[in-house]
């Protein structure tokens, strides 16, 4: 009558198998000791170690929660060595963080888990995920969500916001609004390279903190928090003059500039959208 193996033959045969299934992951693995010391890398690991230049592979024995803080930053203060600790000493089951580990050409980022194990002699194992493609999917999901695509400028939404948030800190707001518009065909769309040079002179003009946007086809805006009346009205004739000489090239091509100041009292989104159409109906600038 055959038997089964033995508990020392499965062992040993089961241990292969953990460690050949780690190897076969793409996540970096390293299992820890209830010390933190590191007792097993997976090949992922180790071949991630090796690409980044790491010259020593032989993790075995390493304090990771050391190594794992920064250089000349505080330990007790790093939210990785301290997340780490956490769950070594049994304060929490798993710590979990998403980081960047930018390489000189390229953009990183990982998600850390961190999980306690009821292993004897082990304290937990560590998984460095590469979320990098999520990551750059939603920067361009953000990018596509806040800037206008052609001019790189912030879009409608973004510059509402943005004048709210101006507003709340109790700020007065000068806005000034560029129309532009082709004078042989009052309703011809203007070419994007029109459009997309005007947005250029008029960011260079006014860069951050100031919010420079393109609020509809052919208007542009600029929000600067804290200007006066007669910083505006100086601001207006910039625009009025750089628009002038900076797009005089372009045939049939009119710009207006509108502007005025806003305050608390006129924080509803609408403000912006009148302005838009005071610049559109070549209204003289106000104060309101």
């Amino acid at each position: 009558m055959k038997t089964g193996p033995s508990e020392t033959t499965r062992l040993p045969t089961l241990l292969a198998a953990v460690v050949g299934a780690l190897d076969a992951v793409d996540d970096h693995v390293a299992v820890l000791d209830t010390d933190g010391r590191i007792l097993h890398v997976n090949v992922a690991w180790q071949r991630f170690a090796l690409d980044n230049g790491a010259e020593d592979l032989n993790w075995i024995g390493t304090n990771y929660v050391a190594a794992s803080t920064p250089s000349g930053d505080d330990p007790l203060e790093d939210p990785i060595n301290k997340g780490i600790r956490s769950v070594l000493d049994g304060t929490r089951a798993t710590f979990t963080l998403e980081y960047d580990c930018h390489a000189p050409d390229e953009l990183r980022w990982f998600r850390l888990r961190v999980r306690s194990l009821e292993v004897p002699g082990v304290g937990a194992v560590v998984t460095h995920t590469d979320v990098t493609t999520r990551r750059m999917h939603e920067r361009t999901l953000e990018r596509l969500s806040t800037k206008d695509e052609l001019t790189g400028l912030a879009n409608r939404a973004s510059l509402q916001q943005g004048v709210a948030h101006m507003l709340e800190e109790s700020r007065a707001v000068g806005v000034v609004v560029v129309s532009m518009e082709d004078v042989s065909d009052p309703g011809m769309t203007l070419p994007d390279p029109v459009v997309a040079r005007a947005a250029a002179l008029l960011s260079e003009l006014f860069p951050s903190p100031a919010i420079t946007a393109r609020y509809g086809q052919h208007q542009l805006v600029v929000a600067i928090a804290g200007l006066g009346a007669d910083q505006l009205a100086e601001a207006n004739e910039i625009v009025d003059i750089t628009m002038e000489t900076g797009m005089n090239a372009v045939a049939n091509l009119r710009t207006t500039v509108a502007a005025q100041i806003v305050t608390g009292e006129a924080a509803d989104a609408s403000v912006l959208d009148d302005l838009v159409a005071q610049g559109r109906s070549d209204a003289a600038p106000e104060q309101g």
